[in-house]
């Protein structure tokens, strides 16, 4: 019996500590926009940022086929589409996240402060993807990017990117 507990014992101080780091942003709005409410802002690890590129890619499938006749008349159609495809696959991927026991959501989900700042702590060194869901005036806006933490330093991020 302690040979097991001086064994595990070992084992857990020669396993090397997680690195983390910081990712601290912002959330960029248009010139004299401002956001009308916090936006909601997700930290996706490679895993989930699979699951959200093949979820949305087939929410656009599927409306492309619904509504091609459409599209060929009012091409504008296609955004207000696919930006309802994005906000749907925005929300299913935070679903699957909290049914997931294995992380902690609260870490990797949070909103924005009023002026649009946001701070994940404790990230794992890793490739991540980030969406932001807000709204300027009555009209949903995604926002994205991608980041590498590789250091414990914290890193600055500006959302700029809209996904239109």
């Amino acid at each position: 019996m302690l040979s097991s507990l001086l064994i595990g014992f070992l084992l857990v101080l020669g396993q090397k500590p997680v690195q983390t780091g910081v990712i601290a942003g912002m959330v960029q709005t248009p010139e004299r926009q401002k956001i009308s409410q916090p936006a909601r802002v997700v930290l996706l690890s490679p895993k989930y940022e699979n699951l959200w590129d093949s979820d949305l890619q087939q929410r656009l499938d599927v409306y492309w086929e619904r509504y091609k006749p459409e599209f060929a008349i009012r091409k504008e159609f296609f955004y207000e589409v696919s930006r309802m495809a994005q906000k749907e696959a925005f929300n299913n991927i935070i679903a699957r996240m909290r049914r997931d026991s294995s992380g902690n959501i609260a870490d990797y989900v949070q909103e924005t402060t009023p002026e649009g700042k946001f701070e994940f702590k404790h990230v794992p060194f890793g490739q991540y993807k980030i969406l932001a869901l807000g709204k300027i005036g009555d009209q949903d806006v995604i926002w994205q990017d991608s980041v590498e933490v590789q250091s414990p330093l914290p890193q600055f991020l500006e959302l700029k990117k809209r996904v239109p």
